[in-house]
């Protein structure tokens, strides 16, 4: 019996979820056995499974996962949000929603990947239906693999933010192409509330906006309310920016230079405690200060991020000319900014691999790209290799995605 297009766009996101979520488990599982870092890892074995079970699980399928940026939504979720100790720095949709399964007693950790699952799942679902106003079927489902095996897309199944802020991020611009812009600027301002980098939203809106000018029959000067949608994607990040003032006391407005600006009033200054040193600099002065740390002082950090970094830039430029002008501008405006946040000498381009991961539409290019399977084949090998290995740096604490 022949399954209709909706169900195959619905099915195959599942099923490869459902795959890439039980083998992220196991690599996890397994490497942190190899490399225990928590108490609970370095106390109870892996296998046999041993009582109490509530604690084997718990070391089993919780405990790989508590690293890094991990830590500090586990925090969140369970002390809630502090100006003084970094929290703020984390924006609040995604660990919010797992306060109230934490509340009813789900381990902080259980209660991220629960919500981190629902909204993956989204994701590939809405992921399928954005591809599919563009690609053929059998297109879209290779588009979503491409999006789910590049190196650092494993996050999406980590306790991190970036798979919920794909799924509204997604939503956003499905809005978009179906012209329901009040709809498409609120999606977008939750995107801002879950990762600063949904400011950016405004851009591919503004674009699909001023593409739809006279479609609706009304003469273009009478369309202007359109533009107040654009409104509500900067009203995100706003409400969060008042919340950190009125309610953490974390906005001390610094206008003396951009860098201070931005780290005063968009970004809470407890951010230094995460990574002492960072700045937004011009895309080519990042890259050459990550030149010059691989000149002087490489290590696995720079090289991994700069070979990343390469395989991306790369899909961007094959991927350029298949993409819609409005998803150009939003993955090039992503990419752009990527390469221009430094964050110090030793480690200047910590978390370009997780960021350049926010420019998906790439991946809808990118399958147009790519017309050979011998092309596809390729491409999935490296990506598939390379998310395998980056998930095991990661758990090992060996490497920041």
């Amino acid at each position: 019996m022949k399954t209709s297009p909706l169900t195959r766009l619905t099915l195959f996101p599942l099923l490869l979820w459902v795959a890439l979520r039980i083998l992220t488990s196991v690599m996890a599982a397994l490497t942190s056995s190899i490399h225990p870092l928590t108490a609970l890892e370095r106390s109870v074995r892996l296998w046999p499974p041993a009582a109490p079970l509530g604690d084997w699980l718990e070391r089993v399928l919780l405990s790989p996962w508590l690293r890094l940026d991990a830590v500090w939504f586990s925090r969140i979720v369970s002390e809630g949000y502090h100006a003084e100790n970094g929290t703020a720095n984390f924006q609040p949709i995604y660990p919010w929603l797992a306060v109230p399964l934490e509340r009813i007693g789900f381990h902080p950790i259980l209660a991220l990947l629960l919500v981190g699952a629902a909204a993956g799942i989204a994701l590939l679902i809405f992921y399928g239906r954005l591809a599919a106003l563009d690609l053929a079927p059998e297109q879209t489902q290779f588009s979503s693999m491409l999006l789910l095996l590049f190196p650092s897309a494993f996050v999406i199944f980590a306790p991190y933010s970036e798979g919920l802020f794909l799924a509204l991020s997604v939503l956003c611009l499905i809005l978009a192409r179906q012209q329901r812009w009040g709809w498409a600027g609120m999606v977008g301002g939750l995107a801002a509330l879950t990762r600063q980098q949904g400011i950016f939203l405004v851009a591919p809106l503004a674009w699909e906006i001023w593409q739809s000018r006279g479609r609706s029959g009304e003469p273009e000067r009478a369309e202007w309310h359109k533009y107040l949608s654009l409104a509500l994607v900067p009203a995100g990040l706003a409400v969060w920016t008042l919340y950190r003032w009125l309610v953490l006391g974390d906005v001390l407005i610094n206008p003396d230079n951009f860098q201070s600006l931005v780290y005063s009033l968009l970004i809470s200054p407890s951010t230094k405690q995460i990574v002492p040193v960072q700045a937004f600099v011009w895309p080519w002065e990042g890259i050459r200060l990550a030149l010059v740390k691989v000149a002087t002082q490489p290590d696995l950090d720079i090289w991994i991020n700069l070979l990343i970094a390469g395989l991306f830039t790369f899909f961007l430029i094959i991927a350029w000319k298949y993409m819609r002008p409005s998803y150009r501008i939003y993955a090039l405006l992503n990419t752009l900014i990527s390469f221009g946040f430094h964050t110090g000498p030793f480690h200047p381009y910590m978390g370009l691999p997780r960021h350049l991961l926010l420019a998906f539409p790439v991946f809808i290019g990118l399958v147009s790209a790519l017309k050979h399977p011998w092309m596809r084949l390729a491409v999935v090998g490296i990506c598939a290799c390379g998310n395998l290995f980056t998930l095991g740096l990661y758990v090992a604490e060996g490497w920041v995605p």
